[in-house]
């Protein structure tokens, strides 16, 4: 299992889900002994995904707003909740190009679900996290993904299905760099969720996620990403199989 160090020099494990495949192992055609410090067959769990997640999560956690809100969210008492989004791929994109981990970044977007979908429960969590994170000074969204549906399809125009989970509203993102989520569980788990890999935050790609049609949504953070993040490689809605550079500038 990947693993990160914290500043103060606690340990993290990193936990991947979607679980990564293991590769199966190979028989050897004859039996050769073990040597003292031979690895553990376990060790090959640790794909290449998961050493991916970790390197990705540490670096969100060198943005402190990302650090300071994973660290602190558990205390509000919700199981399923997730730090996604901007925040995340926005601070890879900063340091990979040089940047202050938290340049560019708007807002800290926290998707949670929970069985009451009243406003009342959600506007309850709404404050409570202003109160918990008033002194970061930067802008907290939460929203319980159980209500999603109820004001979507005025919003912006396309049916919403009601979910189940936090992790399927962060399937709905348009873009591919948003479709991920890390959060804190217990003392010892940075768990990280990429249902589509880690791959295009890492290579700095945007490609379309098709799963609602919100071409004109996607185009619009595509070009202010690309704005700010020259470097970008952008794939436009309509064609995924060839890669698109806009020009500089």
């Amino acid at each position: 299992m990947a693993h990160i160090f914290l500043s103060d020099g606690r340990r993290l494990r990193v936990r991947l889900f979607p679980r990564p495949k293991s590769q199966p192992h190979r028989q050897r055609a004859e039996p050769t002994p073990l040597t003292l410090f031979d690895p553990p067959a376990d060790d090959s769990h640790d794909t290449v995904s998961e050493r991916l997640a970790a390197r990705v999560a540490e670096l969100c956690l060198l943005n402190r707003n990302n650090a300071l809100i994973l660290e602190r969210f558990p205390e509000l008492g919700l199981r399923d909740w997730w730090l996604t989004s901007g925040c995340l791929f926005q601070t890879v994109w900063n340091l990979k190009s040089g940047r202050p981990a938290d340049r560019n970044i708007d807002d800290y977007d926290i998707c949670y679900f929970s069985e009451d979908s009243s406003w009342t429960a959600e506007d309850e969590v709404i404050r409570n996290a202003d109160i918990l994170f008033k002194d970061l000074n930067v802008k907290v969204q939460v929203r319980n993904q159980a209500r999603v549906h109820l004001w979507y399809t005025e919003k912006f125009g396309v049916a919403y299905p009601p979910l189940t989970t936090a992790g399927e509203g962060i399937l709905r993102f348009p873009a591919s760099p948003q479709t991920v989520g890390i959060k804190r569980t217990g003392d010892d788990f940075l768990d990280v969720y990429a249902p589509f890999g880690l791959g295009d935050i890492w290579d700095m790609v945007v490609r379309p996620n098709r799963g609602l049609p919100l071409t004109d949504i996607y185009a619009e953070k595509a070009a202010s990403w690309h704005s700010n993040w020259p470097a970008l490689t952008v794939y436009p809605w309509g064609d995924g199989r060839r890669k698109n550079k806009p020009k500089n500038g």
